[in-house]
């Protein structure tokens, strides 16, 4: 029986004898049944409804959970993707520090663009190729050179032995 409930039982007028007694325990006892039921059936529905707020509630914790998972990940992508770019910028900073050289000499340079260092190098260039040019026209000549040196040793030592 529940501690808040009472029941209370009330003898009809004109019952008397050894059967009121039982009558009036018997509908006490339904009595009590009765409300003892509504509390079951009222506790059922409450544990019902208490299971299907647990079941939602570990759902959003789930949810909570997958979401903070994801969080994380994105964070730590993002964190790997910035350090692969301060890398690679590193890098390259070393690169370029690598070609140009040291940075005091900057001032003192004649060409401070690539647009005359350009020019410079297709003059060059051409230059090379006059350097070539004259290289295989002193060869030739030194052939033609000394054939003919050949040539007139071959016919100054004919005319002193015939």
């Amino acid at each position: 029986m529940l501690q808040s409930e009472r029941v209370i039982a009330v003898a009809p007028k004109g019952s008397s004898g050894k059967w009121m007694s039982k009558d009036s325990f018997v509908a006490e006892a339904a009595v009590q049944f009765e409300r003892m039921s509504g509390a079951i059936a009222r506790l059922e529905r409450e544990l019902e409804q208490s299971r299907k707020t647990v079941t939602e509630m570990t759902e959003e914790a789930n949810r909570t959970r997958r979401f903070q998972a994801f969080e994380v990940s994105l964070e730590n992508s993002r964190d790997y993707k910035i350090t692969d770019l301060q890398r690679s910028c590193k890098d390259i900073k070393a690169r370029l520090d690598a070609i140009e050289g040291d940075r005091s000499s900057f001032a003192s340079l004649t060409y401070k663009s690539f647009a005359p260092v350009d020019r410079k190098l297709a003059e060059l260039g051409n230059l090379q190729i006059q350097i070539e040019r004259a290289e295989a026209a002193a060869r030739r000549n030194e052939m033609l050179f000394f054939g003919a040196l050949a040539i007139a040793a071959v016919s100054l030592a004919s005319r002193f032995i015939f």
